[in-house]
């Protein structure tokens, strides 16, 4: 008999649903709860908000379904929609339907697309939400606005499903990324909002993962001032990509991962953790080299504390190990427009391998080998460190060979001319290689300054097994000029000559008599040394 009772409830309970179902389109006004909807929405995001269409459906689940959202762009940003969406799915509760209330629930948003832009500092998302000042809570909708049958809306969590967001930075430093594939899930718990998802960022295609993250907003507040905290997951197998929408040149290849955590506002967010980047590439097409033009640059381990923001970005410290050595530095990047400086602070470099940097990976005429130690600090312009470079430091190279082209030819050059009245130019860089073999040397040091792309030191000692070089004079970076004063000597012998010019035309000049205690038979011994 209690079996009986309990089909016969079932039964009644599956009419009376089939019945709510099918007394759907007739429980609600579907025009209403569209301009309801619509209106609800522009109050709370402060932006127009239309739909192209809605429908019912009854099956799978009740719900209402939106075709073609837009929301509107800050008109100081444009006319172009700043959020579309192909479909917006709204459910329908079913219980309440049993009793003739249509309450609506669990939004989803298909496909939507979002434009993020920065003018001069300034973001489109820092106007969006409702008017009036901070605190003040938003404006109800009309009476006359709200949907038949005692419908109501308590979104209890949002999907956000194949969406995408495009992030524009206008004026003289462009910048264009897209976040694509999102798949979010948003619970809103009073004005707090607790999201958890992932994302691909393109170019690059590094992999986006948020957890613990949540967004506060106050009634009235505007979404760019809500406070958010976030923790990010990234991983990626190569960001060459990632890195070509910062920096042209050189390519940087290598898988990268890292935890970050986020804080500030949705309009200025702070970020702070550590990316790792194992086994890291440079490449770059170099002219100067001798084929394959295709140069590359191991740069192995790279590490990267950091802390960002839209206007700045640190990295404290950043190190890496190269050439069998380590390098580290405090770097400071200025983000905000017109204000793009690089700050490299308490750089050392302990045990660097030169070869494969200058040698092998820049071809540097005046190229040495041997193991770097230095200590400095840098700062210059993105884009033209070669001009505007300014910085301090000193050097030491341990034992190692000069091997640049343009080098060993002002050694020969000043042992040829010692003495000599006519300056003589020097050769060509290929011809050059034919007459002078690599030089050993013991060690080089020097202090140095920079000012605006210009080297300048007193003091570079060259210290060879039985030759002593000293230097003092400067160094154009961005052209190679050379302005010096070379001094060598062995033993009592001295050779003294005024360095001049660009690479392979540098004119070299005595100064005074150019030979001292030795006479030019010691000079002519000393050249017969190094060329054999």
């Amino acid at each position: 008999m209690k079996l009986k009772w309990i089909l016969i409830a079932a039964g009644a309970l599956v009419l009376l649903l089939a019945g709510a179902l099918a007394a759907l389109p007739w429980l609600v006004d579907a025009s209403r709860v569209q301009a309801h909807i619509a209106q609800a929405a522009s109050q709370a995001l402060g932006r127009p908000v239309r739909f192209a269409s809605m429908s019912l459906a009854a099956f799978p689940r009740p719900s209402v379904r939106f075709k073609g959202l837009q929301v509107a762009e800050d008109p100081k940003f444009g006319s172009q929609p700043f959020l579309v969406a192909d479909e917006v799915t709204l459910r329908i509760r079913l219980w309440p339907l049993l009793f003739g209330r249509v309450e609506l629930t669990d939004l989803t948003l298909q496909k939507m697309r979002v434009e993020i832009i920065d003018a001069g500092g300034q973001l489109n998302v820092a106007s969006l939400g409702p008017p009036g000042p901070a605190g003040r809570p938003a404006p109800r909708p009309p009476a006359g606005a709200a949907p038949a049958a005692g419908a109501a809306a308590t979104i209890s969590q949002v999907q956000i499903k194949g969406g995408s967001v495009h992030f524009v930075r206008r004026g003289k430093e462009p910048l264009n990324l897209r976040v694509e594939d999102m798949d979010f899930l948003v619970r809103p718990g009073g004005e707090t909002y607790a999201v958890e998802g992932g994302a691909r960022l393109t170019p690059g295609g590094l992999r986006v993962k948020l957890t613990q993250t949540s967004v506060t907003l106050p009634p009235g507040r505007a979404l760019g001032d809500a406070p958010l905290r976030a923790a990010v997951e990234v991983s990626g197998s190569d960001m060459s990509e990632l890195g070509r929408g910062f920096l042209a040149q050189p390519t940087l290849r290598g898988p990268v991962e890292g935890r970050l955590r986020v804080t500030g506002t949705v309009s200025q967010p702070v970020a702070q953790g550590e990316l790792t980047f194992s086994g890291l590439t440079v490449s770059n097409k170099r002219a100067a080299c001798p084929p394959p033009p295709d140069r590359q640059l191991q740069l192995g381990d790279v590490r990267v504390p950091l802390s960002f923001t839209l206007a700045r970005f640190d990295a404290a410290p950043l190190s890496a190990r190269v050439g069998g050595g380590t390098v580290s530095a405090r770097v400071a990047v200025a983000l905000a427009p017109g204000a793009n400086t690089v700050s490299l602070k308490e750089i050392t470099v302990k045990g660097m391998e030169l070869g494969p940097l200058l040698e092998d990976y820049l071809c540097q005429d005046f190229a040495v080998t041997g193991p770097l130690d230095l200590t400095g600090a840098a700062a210059f312009a993105a884009g033209d460190a070669g001009k505007t470079l300014d910085g301090t430091g000193q050097l030491r190279i341990g034992r190692g060979r000069v091997v640049g082209s343009a080098a060993l030819a002002l050694v020969r050059n000043v042992l040829t001319v010692a003495g000599a009245v006519t300056p003589i130019v020097g050769g060509r860089p290929t011809e050059i290689g034919q007459l002078v073999r690599p030089l050993d040397f013991e060690s080089i040091t020097a202090t140095y300054r920079i000012t605006k792309g210009v080297l300048e030191t007193d003091d570079l000692v060259y210290q060879g097994e039985s030759l002593t070089g000293n230097v003092a004079g400067t160094y154009v970076l961005a052209d190679g000029r050379v302005n010096a004063v070379v001094t060598l000597s062995q033993g009592r012998t001295q050779l003294k000559a005024r360095l001049a010019g660009v690479a392979p035309a540098i004119v070299v000049v005595p100064v005074g008599t150019g030979i001292t205690e030795g006479g030019r038979e010691a000079a002519k011994k000393l050249l017969e040394r190094l060329l054999r």
